[in-house]
């Protein structure tokens, strides 16, 4: 303790000779007159160097003066602080450490500042396996000295992990290798390491921990020692602490890795690239790829990357010494119970990128209820990542190791079944989803589609946008008319997604599936669905046209009125980009006809609301205005009107030409309340992609009203929405929204110029 004494008396000395306050000394020197107090008062016994010349700097201290400070000072530390020969320093440094910048501020942020009388802060760093967590709390423990350093690998994944108690005896060993026999009892000792620790600035770095107990005893009632626990494990039962989440290098991060462990400038940067996506950005991965090359000189990128590229053998390529990604994953595996080692190995028969709770059930055979409690163990031990929406997945290289266990643990005939079991519902979950859209069907029966949970439209177009990857894959290689009956059941409502990407798969799928089964009538329905993709989601109006031909001629072979008038509905949409004003109005004509002949109550309304965009773009507004107002007679009455939501759906594009056709005339306020029937429509729809027009209509209206702030608010909200739903969804619509746009733009900015020149 003299040693101790003799720094803060010293300091307390030179200060008061100096004729300082606490405070002055605090300003002049940077350092919190918090933490001066607790120099001279003995708490703080081993201030850093920096700190010490900052002290001095404030003193204005002759250089006699500041090295005796200096002295007292590491005399100080020395007291009380383990040195590294009898302590438990950590792990040699990795040289080539990349990246992670973000994170390292996060944790010195969280620690600055640390104090005694203030709670002692703790950071828990978890992730999946080969991330770096290990090296970036070394990374971290660096800020302190040498001295301060404390590293305990818990060996949590170990078959025989580390007691509490062995944990504390450890670090009481570290920092008091005199004390003779430890308290046998856990609170006691926690208590003795709690109070040999009091005051003194350590780092303790608490590696591979498995549980809280494991950690829980170690950390300190309050400063300034810094605790960084580093576990596969999220620890969510330790509370009052700070947590970190670690997950791959961000690419440009992990190709500086492979590089700095080549550290050859000849590498081609694009091997390297394709390199590190093959690791999924995994540090584990990148070393162990970086030191196969450099460890075979006779080896290129392009040999490893062949290696790698086989899926096959990716896992066993990624070992060197006695490095091993595969081992690494093992660990975890092995901490698992029975249930979620079966989850795990089965989520890698999950076709797309993510999953839901329900597709999971569907695999493992368990109830939601203990579906989710293995999922939270594969989500805690960080083998699966769960994004803020639910949705599950984990990166590449687990899913290989996921599958290299399915086929280690259980035979082909099990791995069938459960293909066969995930593609059956998975398909029987998308006719029953689509089938809310469709007019005149129940809801399916709850039993049909367990474990999903479809009570509504909103619930079925949620799951099946969240599957949509899922299901696609199983649909492919499915039976022909099971491909008919999926595309069948959504064809509703793909109206409300038009903008995904995978129509064409869906339809050109079914339209191949009806020719195969022969039938005139299939054949005419599933080409003019490809029809609809081909002008309205990847805007081929050419392509559409020849579609809408072809099902017109099986339509007519089939003798069905309902399908002759969709292929001239087809037609005429097609034509109008492709063709003549006037055959686009004869087709839409003759659908309008075959619509009324078939009572097609959805057909009709459609068909009157194309036929008026016709009419005025060849400049008949009178004309279109009563075919509009005839297709709101027909979407208002009940014994004519489809579905709510297809009414609603027509209601939106016909409101919308009524609105064009005032515009056009320069009627303002018919224009506003036009457009704002087709925004009422559009809200109680829930389509964001079938307001965005809309809204850009009013923008101008308002502005041609004059009426500026609510045309820049409807504007600035096109802008925001344009982002998050797109403007592509329908051929021509991405043109004339922006040209609206820098329309309304324009008017704006000569609004603004005028009223500035006043």
């Amino acid at each position: 303790m003299a040693q101790d004494v003799s720094f803060a008396a010293l300091l307390r000395r030179l200060r008061v000779t100096a004729d300082l306050t606490l405070e002055q000394l605090a300003e002049r020197s940077g350092v919190s007159d918090r933490a001066i107090s607790d120099m001279e008062r003995g708490v703080s016994r081993g201030p850093r160097v920096r700190t010490v010349e900052a002290l001095a700097d404030g003193l204005s201290l002759a250089a006699d003066e500041r090295a005796a400070l200096l002295a007292a000072a590491r005399a100080g530390r020395s007291g009380v602080t383990p040195a590294p020969a009898s302590g438990l320093p950590p792990p040699r440094r990795v040289s080539d450490f990349t990246g992670r910048d973000a994170e390292l501020a996060q944790v010195t942020g969280w620690v600055d500042g640390s104090a005694a009388g203030t709670p002692s802060p703790v950071v828990v760093v978890s992730g999946p396996p080969g991330v770096g967590k290990t090296s970036l709390a070394v990374q971290a423990a660096q800020a302190w000295d040498a001295d301060q350093q404390l590293f305990v690998d818990l060996r949590g994944l170990d078959a025989r992990p580390l007691t509490p108690a062995a944990v504390l005896a450890r670090l009481i060993r570290a920092v008091s290798p005199q004390t003779g026999v430890l308290p046998r009892d856990l609170d006691e000792a926690a208590a003795l390491w709690h109070s040999l620790i009091r005051g003194r600035r350590l780092v303790i770095v608490l590696d591979n921990a498995i549980n809280e107990s494991q950690v829980r005893s170690v950390l300190p009632p309050e400063g300034p020692a810094v605790v960084l626990v580093t576990s596969r494990r999220v620890l969510g039962g330790l509370e009052g602490v700070r947590r970190l989440r670690l997950d791959p290098l961000p690419a440009e991060d992990a190709v500086r890795l492979l590089a700095a462990i080549l550290d050859d400038p000849a590498t081609a940067p694009d091997g390297l690239h394709r390199i590190a996506e093959l690791c999924v950005n995994v540090p584990l991965a990148l070393r162990i790829a970086g030191n196969r090359l450099v460890s075979r000189p006779g080896w290129t990128t392009e040999d490893l990357i062949a290696r790698l590229t086989a899926q096959e053998r990716r896992l066993d390529a990624l070992a060197a010494g006695d490095l091993e990604i595969k081992a690494a994953f093992t660990l975890s595996y092995q901490q698992l119970s029975g249930v979620a080692r079966r989850l795990f190995r089965r989520l890698a028969l999950v076709p797309g990128a993510t999953t839901g709770i329900e597709l999971a059930a569907v695999l493992v055979q368990e109830p939601p209820a203990a579906t989710e409690d293995a999922l939270d163990e594969l989500v805690d031990l960080s083998l699966l990542q769960q994004a803020p929406d639910g949705r599950l997945q984990f990166h590449d290289l687990l899913r290989l190791y996921a599958a290299l266990e399915l086929d280690r643990e259980e035979g082909a005939a099990d791995r069938a079944a459960a293909i066969s079991r995930r593609d059956t519902w998975l398909l029987d979950t998308a006719v029953a989803a689509g089938r809310f859209f469709e007019p005149g069907h129940d809801p399916p029966a709850p039993e049909v589609i367990a474990p999903a949970r479809l009570t509504s439209q909103a619930t079925a177009a949620a799951w099946l946008r969240a599957e949509s990857d899922n299901w696609l894959a199983a649909l492919m290689p499915a039976p022909d008319d099971r491909v008919v009956e999926v595309a069948e059941a959504l064809h509703w409502f793909s109206d409300s997604w038009p903008h995904w990407p995978h129509w064409e798969d869906v339809y050109g799928q079914s339209a191949r599936a009806a020719e195969k089964l022969g039938d005139d009538r299939l054949q005419a329905v599933h080409l003019g669905y490809l029809a609809w993709v081909n002008i309205a989601c990847i805007g081929d109006p050419a392509e559409g046209l020849r579609c809408a031909q072809r099902a017109l001629e099986h339509a007519r072979r089939a003798g069905d009125a309902g399908q002759v008038g969709w292929a001239n509905f087809y037609l005429s949409w097609a034509t109008d980009f492709v063709g003549t004003k006037e055959d686009s109005l004869r087709y839409i004509r003759a659908a309008a006809e075959g619509f009324r002949a078939a009572g097609d109550r959805e057909g009709l309304p459609n068909a009157l609301a194309q036929e008026a965009s016709v009419l005025a773009e060849l400049g008949r507004p009178q004309e279109a205005t009563a075919v509009l107002e005839q297709a709101v007679a027909v979407l208002s009455d009940p014994a004519t009107a489809p579905a709510d939501h297809i009414a609603l759906f027509t209601l939106v594009s016909v409101h919308s030409f009524l609105a064009d056709i005032a515009i056009r005339a320069e009627r303002w306020p018919e224009a506003l309340r036009q457009v704002s029937s087709s925004l009422a429509a559009a809200d109680r729809l829930g389509y964001a992609s079938r307001r965005l027009p809309q809204l850009a209509r009013r923008a101008l209206i308002h502005a041609k009203l004059g009426d500026w702030t609510a045309s820049r608010a409807d504007l600035e909200t096109v802008k925001t929405m344009r982002k998050a739903v797109g403007s592509d969804t329908v051929l021509g619509t991405a043109r004339v929204l922006q040209e609206r746009i820098a329309l309304v733009e324009g008017l704006l900015a000569d609004h603004a110029a005028t009223k500035s020149s006043r």
